[in-house]
């Protein structure tokens, strides 16, 4: 074989996987807006989310049997591990999504992130009550276009209810708060 030869394939095999996780991820990018609200007023904030691996249903009940059996604290350590992404408000760096999972809802797609919430040093430190909510979490609800609307919860314990044997998310605060304006990130 011929020295370019040898050459042109591994350039191929450097540069054609690597544009097509690009793509794949430039496919798998949003940007959408929340609106939060205090006491002083309601304010909105853009933020994006790049999906670059979708959690398998294997890895979702592997979870699940680790907040049944071990409890928040586990499913948190086994979080922080996992890569699924970014979430990130417009001019900072944000949070590592930890799942990423979608299914189709007659012709709407849902997708739901968790991400293991980084906390400020100060909140941190002073161990407020908003430390014991680790998680945070969005959901959106997105047409053929990849336009919709959904909730976010900025701060969540996430339980395993033994009587109902179910999944609950407890929101920090007031709850969700709505987002709108989703958009595909071009």
């Amino acid at each position: 074989m011929s020295k370019k030869f040898l050459i042109f394939v591994a350039v191929v095999c450097l540069v054609f996987p690597g544009l097509g996780r690009m793509a794949k991820a430039q496919d798998q990018a949003y940007t959408a807006m929340a609106t939060t609200s205090s006491d002083t007023g309601s304010k909105q904030v853009q933020f994006n989310f790049t999906i670059t691996k979708w959690a398998t249903q294997d890895e979702i009940k592997q979870l699940g049997v680790v907040l049944k059996e071990k409890g928040q604290d586990a499913l948190l350590e086994e979080l922080k591990k996992m890569d699924s992404g970014r979430i990130n408000p417009k001019g900072d760096t944000g949070n590592q999504i930890a799942i990423a999972e979608k299914w189709q809802d007659g012709s709407d797609t849902i997708i739901t992130l968790i991400a293991a919430r980084k906390m400020t040093m100060f909140e941190t430190k002073s161990r407020g009550k908003s430390t014991d909510y680790p998680f945070g979490f969005l959901q959106v609800k997105v047409n053929a276009q990849g336009e919709g609307s959904g909730k976010l919860v900025a701060a969540a314990k996430i339980k395993y209810d033994k009587e109902k044997e179910t999944y609950r998310l407890d929101p920090f605060g007031n709850g969700a708060t709505p987002v709108t304006n989703v958009r595909p990130l071009k």
